[in-house]
Order: structure tokens, then C-alpha cells, then sequence
């Protein structure tokens, strides 16, 4: 009997416990409002969904419409479904409304906060702003010319300065009756007078929902890139190419959708046309290049240092912009200090849709004499695109102090004195046998070394010309190196995409620079019967093969890591055949 009750006492602790936990459970509630589409044509349906959610609710009632102009509630249509999860090891619970709405006459209008009763407390869903368009006002000519799939480059401005970061996105267009499966942009797009900085994007492109001339598209976000224009005037990006598979959703052949009926084809943007304006004249200040918002500090490593001992003069350059071109600042350095070649360091980030980070730039010089030195005050600016104007930075002066180290072993005559006793006893003399100057290694060292130093020089030189001259000569000489780099990247990724797309990057942009093809619009086909013209069978199978693994890993993976790796060290093996054959 004892142990029942004890058994009691405990049970009724657990459920007082439970009690009292659920409450603060009910109270982690979430409420959110979405609409189907923001601009709607009248006449056209759209569905309103309410999500309520939480780890634990004990009463949900379902909202009632209030009337708001714009749209119109078919009250026959409301559904409410319910999903429960388990988050983190908590369970979740989500309760969905759904509502059809009729869009009525055109204008601009929004949905009002929504009242949501959850075990007795009331809570309020956002605004939704939606617009209704009269479809008689689009260009209906427009609207039937329209295409069911485009691709185009949407710069974020068209009139930039020099420098001025340009978000560059790669945007995809296509109905609503079109399935896009996969997408491959075409390796080699070049944006002539811009420095190009491709920036992190998600691997599966999201879509939202728009209307081109009365036309409802998807749109999806493929690719951004950072422009920074390098010279002003009117500059032109050349149209990007994309390879893509599609099918039609409702195709008569495929009205199971089972995936027959794909259809590979290949898209290309329009020119875009950039205006680029020249920077305005700047005066009492020295221009760093940085084209955006940046902070300039600018430090000293070591205020107190003994002679020979280096010191450091650090300037950093941080901020959003143009950070891969920013140029160090010359300061006017005492002429008694020794000065070495300053080193660079970067760090660049390419998130957030834009190009941001640090340059960091160390002047070093050593005092070979005791006494107190001082950098002047700098006066450096960065152009703000946003407010149109240089922002100059003063740099406070730098001081510091040099003198001896107490330490170091001074050196006096004494310590030179050279203890040196007298040879005593017979001396035996010898006479010496002279070699002629035409048997001795050292006169021919001199009379060779400057004529082979005159050869190489020239040498060098007449390759360097050739480098700077010769477009072919120079991707051949530096394909190779590109490739590694390449290389390296995929080696390092953990994407099975990335890594293929990489691979293939490389093998396509190797194969054109040691042959001398152009850079884009050739296809891997192309590339195959260009290998093959080099008599290698066994190469061209291997190319073969890998370039259509790389075609088809976009949409449909089935490999591993040990296969990229493998197929990575297939690769660099692939690349070291082509360039003993070209």
C-alpha cells in the first residue's frame, strides 16, 4: 500500500508539472498572411492563406473575412488543413485557412490586418499591399508576340560612374505552362570594359510570379555578377548564353507528366548598354580609386623601436564597392628611413549581393639612426555613388621614436685587437709556379658572363613582348595555370554541382586557350572534333565522356564525392595529354 501512494504522489507531480508547462508552450504563436499574386488582372482568382503556429495550442477558431475593396470572397471555397512536426526535438503544430478571392475593379489596394483568436488572445496578421490591372490597357499586341521562355541581364543601374558596383543578375522568363529541369549558363561570358566578381547564389533558383505586358512570367534569379565599369562612355554587355532542358506541363505527347517530350535548347540575352560617366575633378586630396562607401584608418605597428628594427605602417580599407581595385596611398616618408616594397593583403566577401571587405596595405621601413620621426597628416577621399560626392578622410600624422638597443654588443677597438706572436726558428723560402691568364676559370667567367647575361636579357624580353602582343602565345603559356586554379576551387567544394560545373569550366576554357579557339559559342561537341583533328582517340573518349557527365550531374546527380574526386585527378590528367599533343 506504502508504494501505491508513493507511486500517486508522483504522478500527480507530473501532471501539475505538464499543467503548468503547457501554458508557456500556447504562448510561442505565430501568425502570418501570404496572397498568391500582388498584381492581379480583374477577373482572375487568387487564394489568401492564413498560417497559424506554435508548439502547442489548445483552441484555433477559424477567421472571418471582413470586406475590403479590391477583392472579392468566394465564400463557398474556404479550406483549413492542419501539419504537425517535430522541430529540434519540439513538436509543432500549423493550422492553415484558405480563402479564394475574385480581384474586382483596377487600382491599388490593400489587405488589412487579420484578427486570429488563439485560446483566447487575439492576434493580428500584416498589411498586404496588391495592385489590380485592367487587362484593355496592356498591349495586347505585346502580349501575343510575347515568348514562352527569355533569359535577360537587368544591371541594377544604367547610368553608373567609373568604379560604382553594378549588381548584374541573370534572370530567367517562362509561362506558366513551361517546365524548366535544368539550366547550364555557357562558360566564357565577358563583359568588355568591366571588372567582373561572379558573387554566391543559391544552387536552386527560387521563382516568383510577375506580369511582362499583360503576360504572366515566373521569374527565377540564375546568376549575379559585380560589374565595376574600368572607363567611361556608352559599354555594351555582350548577350549570355544558357543551355536549357523544358517541357511543356500540358503537352498533348506527355498528359501523365512522365518527363517525355524534354527539349534541350539554347537562349541568349540581349545587349544591354551601360552610360558611364567620368568621375568629377578632385582637389586638396588624393584619390585611393575605392568607388563606394569605405572606412580609412591608417596605424602604426611598433611607436618605439630600436635601430634596425622594421616598422610597420599599416593602412586599412574597408567597406561595400569597388574592394578588389582600391589602390594604396603614397605618403610623404622621411628620406632617412630605409624603405622596402609594401606588402598587400585582401579579404573579399561576395554574399549578400554585393561586393564588400578589407585591403590591407603595410608599408615597411627601417630607421638605420637614432631619433624621432614623423609621417604627416594624408588627406585620401573615396567617391560615394549616393550622394554623388568624394568623401575625403583626413589621416592623423604618425610619430615614433628610434633609438639603440642597450643590449646589443658594442664594437671597440679592443675587441679587434688580434693576438699575434713572432714566428721564431729557420725559414725555408719557395718560389711559386704563375698560371696563365688563358688557363685560369675566373678570366673566362668574365668574359662569358656578361655576353650570356646580354642573351638572356633579350631573351626575356622578346617573350615578354610576345606575351603583351601575341593573344594566342598567352592563353597557350598561361592555360595551364588558369586550369590549376580552376581545379584547386572544385577540389575544395563539397557541391557535387559546383564541383562538375567546375570541371567542366576548366576543361572547356583550357581547350580554347591552347588551341587558339574562341573564348564562347562553341559547343562540346565543337570541342570534341577539335580533339579529335589531334590524332589521340583515347583522349577524345575521355573528354567525351566527362563532358557529358558534367552536362547531365546539373539536374539529374548520381554521383559521389569519391567520384568527383576521381574524376578531378581524371581531369588533370586529361589536361596534361592535350598540352604534350597541342
Amino acid at each position: 500500500m506504502t508504494k501505491i501512494g508513493k507511486l500517486n504522489q508522483v504522478l500527480l507531480l507530473l501532471i501539475f508539472s505538464l499543467i503548468s508547462f503547457i501554458p508557456g508552450l500556447a504562448q510561442d504563436v505565430q501568425v502570418e498572411a501570404t496572397l498568391s499574386e500582388t498584381n492581379i488582372f480583374t477577373g482572375e482568382q487568387v487564394r489568401l492563406e492564413l498560417n497559424i503556429s506554435g508548439t502547442s495550442m489548445g483552441s484555433v477558431q477559424q477567421p472571418e473575412l471582413s470586406e475590403f475593396n479590391g477583392l472579392r470572397w468566394l465564400r463557398g471555397s474556404t479550406s483549413r488543413g492542419t501539419k504537425y512536426a517535430l522541430i529540434n526535438g519540439k513538436p509543432s503544430v500549423t493550422y492553415t485557412f484558405g480563402y479564394a478571392l475574385i480581384a474586382q475593379s483596377p487600382g491599388n489596394y490593400t489587405i488589412p490586418p487579420i484578427e486570429i483568436e488563439v485560446d483566447g488572445e487575439t492576434y493580428n496578421t500584416d498589411p498586404i499591399s496588391f495592385e489590380v490591372l485592367d487587362p484593355a490597357t496592356l498591349d495586347s499586341g505585346e502580349a501575343e508576340r510575347a515568348p514562352d521562355i527569355y533569359v535577360r541581364i537587368e544591371p541594377s543601374t544604367n547610368d553608373p560612374v567609373v568604379g560604382q558596383q553594378i549588381i548584374a543578375d541573370v534572370v530567367l522568363y517562362f509561362k506558366n505552362g513551361v517546365e524548366v529541369s535544368s539550366y547550364q549558363p555557357t562558360p566564357g561570358w565577358k563583359a568588355e570594359g568591366f571588372w567582373k566578381e561572379e558573387l554566391e547564389y543559391p544552387q536552386r533558383a527560387q521563382t516568383t510570379s510577375t506580369i511582362v505586358n499583360g503576360v504572366r512570367y515566373q521569374k527565377a534569379r540564375l546568376i549575379q555578377y559585380a560589374l565595376f565599369p574600368t572607363k567611361s562612355g556608352e559599354l555594351t554587355l555582350s548577350p549570355f548564353e544558357i543551355n536549357l532542358s523544358v517541357r511543356s506541363r500540358r503537352s498533348s505527347s506527355d498528359p501523365f507528366g512522365f518527363g517525355l517530350n524534354q527539349e534541350r535548347m539554347n537562349i541568349q540575352s540581349t545587349p544591354v548598354t551601360v552610360n558611364v560617366q567620368s568621375l568629377p575633378n578632385l582637389e586638396n586630396a588624393e584619390f585611393t580609386g575605392a568607388v563606394g562607401d569605405f572606412e580609412i584608418t591608417r596605424s602604426i605597428s611598433n611607436p618605439n623601436a630600436f635601430v634596425g628594427e622594421s616598422i610597420e605602417i599599416i593602412t586599412q580599407i574597408s567597406g561595400t564597392g569597388n574592394v578588389p581595385l582600391v589602390n594604396k596611398p603614397e605618403y610623404n616618408l622621411p628620406e632617412s628611413l630605409e624603405k622596402y616594397n609594401p606588402q598587400e593583403t585582401s579579404a573579399i566577401d561576395r554574399t549578400n549581393r554585393e561586393i564588400s571587405g578589407t585591403r590591407t596595405f603595410t608599408d615597411i621601413v627601417i630607421a638605420r639612426n637614432e631619433g624621432t620621426y614623423s609621417i604627416p597628416e594624408t588627406r585620401v577621399a573615396f567617391y560615394d555613388p549616393q550622394q554623388q560626392e568624394y568623401v575625403i578622410k583626413v589621416l592623423p600624422p604618425l610619430s615614433f621614436s628610434v633609438e639603440r638597443d642597450p643590449d646589443a654588443n658594442e664594437v671597440t677597438q679592443n675587441n679587434l685587437r688580434f693576438d699575434i706572436k713572432p714566428i721564431t726558428g729557420l725559414a725555408q723560402w719557395t718560389s711559386g709556379k704563375t698560371t696563365p691568364l688563358h688557363q685560369r676559370t675566373l678570366v673566362w667567367i668574365m668574359i662569358f658572363f656578361p655576353i650570356l647575361l646580354t642573351a638572356g636579357a633579350f631573351g626575356f624580353k622578346k617573350y615578354h613582348d610576345r606575351m603583351s602582343n601575341d593573344t594566342a602565345f598567352a592563353r597557350s603559356r598561361t592555360a595551364r595555370e588558369s586550369a590549376d586554379k580552376t581545379l584547386s576551387e572544385a577540389e575544395q567544394t563539397t557541391d557535387l554541382k559546383l564541383g562538375y560545373h567546375l570541371i567542366e569550366k576548366t576543361l572547356v576554357q583550357f581547350i580554347t586557350d591552347k588551341l587558339n579557339l574562341p573564348p564562347a559559342g562553341l559547343s562540346h561537341n565543337d570541342l570534341i572534333l577539335h580533339i579529335e583533328k589531334l590524332g589521340d582517340t583515347e583522349i577524345m573518349t575521355e573528354l567525351k565522356r566527362l563532358l557529358t557527365k558534367c552536362e547531365t550531374i546539373t539536374y539529374a546527380p548520381n554521383a559521389s564525392q569519391e567520384a568527383l574526386d576521381k574524376d578531378l585527378q581524371k581531369t588533370k590528367d586529361l589536361i596534361k595529354k592535350i598540352g604534350k599533343l597541342s
